[in-house]
């Protein structure tokens, strides 16, 4: 039990009783002695639960109070501090430092970004802010001068993802950061290269004279092509393009339709822009534009340096477009699969989409020499054999291989020809019989000339029994025979068998690598193992880089132009048919083919262009996968 010091304190036997009030000795020495004793002897023993009356250490106790008042400084002290710290960070992230410099995307350490050193620093083409005199937060995008153009496809959505952030932390209000529609708002806070050059915002003054000269002459030489060029006589130059748009033909893609698809709608987007067309094939997986296409119309102005080609923002006067990119590029043109497609904004913005695609084709979608040759007279042919006799053509686009379709019934599979058959019947039905009475007889001479014309990127499917068993009823036939691909089968009975090799050990047997076909159809990893097995298999475990260090070999691009050449001259004789085509928009072949047709084939109920995959409804353009 404790007990204040208050009370009376109890008497213990172990000290002596003390007298109120002590005797003094008048001897100075006995009273000296007398006192210390004395002194000791009549306090009371320290109690364990109560602070003990003696000095610590020679020094008097603190108040409370003082305590206290210490302890809230130190606290309040802490607190601003801290916030401090943290306003500080904010205000770098968030506007350009009042001094002379120049900081990248999310860099805190300002001093070691200063402006006048700002390209022999950077690294890595990211978007940087800007020290303005206004005091308003500028930014823009740096590709170092040493950087090789095309960059890597995903270098440029790695620089859009980061300047669409630090947009949006510019300009909160401003959301948009695409072409999406023709009243897109735009970057506002965002400054093109060369203006900034101009106003002395990207280079500091430091910088000599004699540099400043030589970025002006680069500005006037500038580029053409994948690398820039020195040009001779400049009076005899074109003047660089006020506005251009660069179309990167490179994609991770194996197959070919996405690409050709994109370049369609960059070519729209850049006519209605009045922006200068320009296509880059260095890094095209297929080899040069020239093997498949005419080229196309020559501007009459000549691109900028590669630092002032940028992929975004989209208000940038030197826009590069890649498949990486599209979704920046083409903003709300580009629809997710549960997306609601039925509204009045969604037809808009379809319709859009496939005008500007249209717009590409018209210009762009002519065959090299050899190929127009054969697909002139191919058309030729049904001239003078089903149209002579009132029939018509229709084509069947069947995409299997690594492409399945929307329909859930489906997913894991591939829809039946027999599926492809019916709707290709239905077309022949509703152009001979729309009133759907009895057959006259020249309805069935036509129907009995009719052609189908079979496109498909699995060649087992042309002696499949669906189209076999059509045979007595419509004729079935290739959509071209200019450039097939082979099975295995087919591949294994055109060589002629090895003739035995004598060996000393009757028991080896020499090792022939076996064919490899494309039965089951079109595959990535096929493709990228074409005259190299090796980088076939690294795809297949994933482990393919973006861009190979060496570039393809002769036999492998020579391999995969013959892919590309066939795949094209099917969709131009199937797209040709005169009465219509029946595909799966789940594959962009099928899409590329409704470009083809038109939009009023597309769009009505009774078009031409026949939809087989139920999984989505109408034509796709380059919606993405959820």
């Amino acid at each position: 039990m404790i007990h204040s010091s208050r009370q009376a304190r109890p008497t213990s036997t172990l000290r002596r009783t003390a007298s109120a009030t002590p005797s003094f000795n008048t001897d100075a020495a006995t009273f000296s002695k007398q006192f210390a004793f004395q002194h000791l002897l009549d306090s009371p023993l320290p109690s364990p639960a109560l602070p003990s009356i003696l000095p610590r250490h020679g020094k008097k106790p603190t108040p409370r109070l003082f305590k206290k008042a210490f302890r809230v400084c130190v606290r309040l002290s802490t607190w601003l501090l801290g916030a401090t710290i943290l306003y500080c960070l904010i205000r770098a992230i968030r506007s350009p430092s009042e001094s002379s410099t120049s900081v990248t995307y999310l860099s805190l350490n300002v001093d070691q970004y200063n402006i006048g050193d700002r390209e022999s620093v950077l690294q890595d083409a990211a978007p940087i802010l800007l020290a303005d005199p206004s005091k308003e937060p500028k930014w823009t995008v740096a590709i170092p001068r040493d950087a090789s153009f095309p960059l890597k496809p995903s270098e440029y959505a790695n620089i859009c993802a980061q300047s669409e952030h630090l947009a949006k932390q510019l300009s909160p209000g401003h959301t948009h950061f695409h072409a999406g529609s023709r009243e897109s708002q735009v970057a506002t806070n965002f400054i093109d290269v060369q203006e900034a050059h101009d106003q002395g915002l990207l280079i500091s003054p430091s910088v000599t004279e004699a540099y400043l000269d030589r970025v002006r002459d680069e500005s006037r030489a500038g580029a053409r092509g994948e690398k820039e060029t020195k040009v001779q006589d400049k009076s005899l130059a074109p003047e660089v393009c006020e506005k251009s748009l660069t179309f990167l033909m490179e994609s991770a893609d194996a197959g070919m339709g996405k690409t050709l698809l994109g370049l369609w709608m960059a070519y729209g987007l850049a006519r209605d822009e009045d922006r200068a067309f320009f296509i880059d094939d260095s890094n095209w997986a297929y080899g040069k534009y020239a093997s498949f296409f005419k080229p196309p119309p020559v501007p009459p102005c000549r691109l900028p340096p590669a630092t002032q080609r940028l992929p975004c923002p989209h208000q940038t006067r030197h826009l590069v477009v890649s498949t990486s990119t599209f979704q920046w590029v083409f903003g709300d043109l580009i629809e997710h699969r549960s997306q609601d497609r039925e509204s009045h904004k969604a037809a808009i913005r379809k319709h859009r989409a496939f005008s500007l695609a249209r717009a590409g084709h018209d210009a762009l979608f002519h065959l090299a020499t050899s190929d127009a040759e054969y697909l002139s007279n191919r058309l030729a042919e049904f001239s003078s054999t089903t149209y002579a006799q009132d029939g018509l053509t229709i084509g069947l686009h069947l995409r299997r291989g690594d492409r399945h379709p929307w329909e859930p019934q489906y997913s894991d599979s591939y829809i039946p020809p027999a599926t492809y058959l019916a709707a290709a019947q239905s077309l022949l039905m509703h152009h001979f019989n729309p009133e759907n009475t009895t057959l006259t007889h020249s309805a069935a001479t036509g129907i009995a000339a009719s052609t189908f014309l079979l496109a498909s990127d699995d060649p087992e499917i042309y002696t499949s029994p669906d189209f076999s068993s059509a045979q007595p009823y419509v004729n079935v036939q290739r959509a071209q025979s200019q450039i097939l691909l082979a099975s295995k089968a087919t591949l294994d009975a055109a060589l002629p068998e090895p003739a035995p090799t004598p060996t000393a050990d009757p028991a080896f047997i020499k090792f022939v690598e076996p064919n490899t076909g494309w039965e089951g159809g079109f595959f990535a990893s096929i493709f990228w193992g074409l005259g190299n097995a090796a980088e076939g298999l690294r795809f297949a475990r994933g482990e393919r880089s973006e861009r190979a260090t060496t570039p393809p070999n002769e036999e492998t691009l020579r391999l995969r132009e013959y892919v590309g050449r066939a795949y094209l001259l099917e969709l131009k004789v199937a797209g040709a048919a005169s009465g219509g085509v029946v595909c799966g928009v789940s594959s962009f072949g099928c899409r590329v083919l409704g470009v083809m047709r038109g939009w009023s084939d597309v769009a009505e109920e009774n078009g031409k262009w026949k939809n087989v995959d139920r999984g989505y409804t109408g034509w796709a353009g380059l919606v993405e996968e959820d």
